[in-house]
């Protein structure tokens, strides 16, 4: 991992995702970009929200599984209606955006349509690494106290990681799902797992 530093600021680049990056623009060079555009647009959402509520930005991560934007600290302090603002935003780009091209003649734009409408409804799975699942967290905190709080996001973690494990093996079964399907859901698994023990 390599780490470009901006004042308070830093983009760090995993070398999983140029290997990604690269691999799935040998399969399908026009998806690739198009599904690297989308994540993008994705994590600019949540930037633009930040920016408006004041929420400073602390690291720009680009890994094999996408690209996730880390608040500083001080997002955890933050009241429960900028949480939830930030945390929809991305989601909310990808619809705003799949819903603008949708009618569209061209092929490529209908396509991106699509794959932002994807990436948008699969960021808001109740996953404790993507937005889902940290409003899930948001939730728990925002009306639990600290100790059984962290017991739920314990059991969320735990609950994910079986529910991830099945999702893998019925792919694999049934021969479904494509390469990006497996890292992301390889990646899912280890931080859910990780984040539940």
């Amino acid at each position: 991992m390599f780490e470009l530093r901006f004042k308070r600021i830093s983009i760090a680049f995993d070398f999983s995702f140029f290997a990604t990056v690269a691999l799935l623009t040998l399969l399908n060079e026009t998806n690739a970009v198009l599904g690297l555009a989308a994540c993008l647009w994705h994590e600019l959402g949540h930037l633009i929200v930040m920016e408006i509520k004041g929420v400073p930005l602390k690291k720009v991560l680009f890994y094999g599984a996408g690209i996730k934007i880390v608040p500083d600290r001080s997002f955890e302090l933050a009241d429960f209606g900028t949480e939830l603002a930030v945390l929809l935003a991305g989601s909310s780009a990808n619809f705003i955006v799949s819903a603008g091209l949708w009618f569209c003649g061209d092929i490529r734009l209908k396509l991106f349509s699509v794959i932002n409408a994807v990436i948008g409804a699969f960021n808001l799975l109740p996953v404790l690494s993507l937005d889902g699942g940290g409003l899930i967290v948001a939730v728990i905190r925002r009306y639990c106290d600290y100790e059984r709080a962290c017991q739920l996001e314990s059991w969320l973690g735990r609950i994910n990681g079986i529910l991830i494990v099945a999702v893998l093996a019925a792919f694999a079964l049934f021969g479904k799902g494509n390469l990006t399907l497996y890292i992301t859901l390889c990646y899912l698994l280890v931080v859910s797992f990780s984040k539940g023990s």
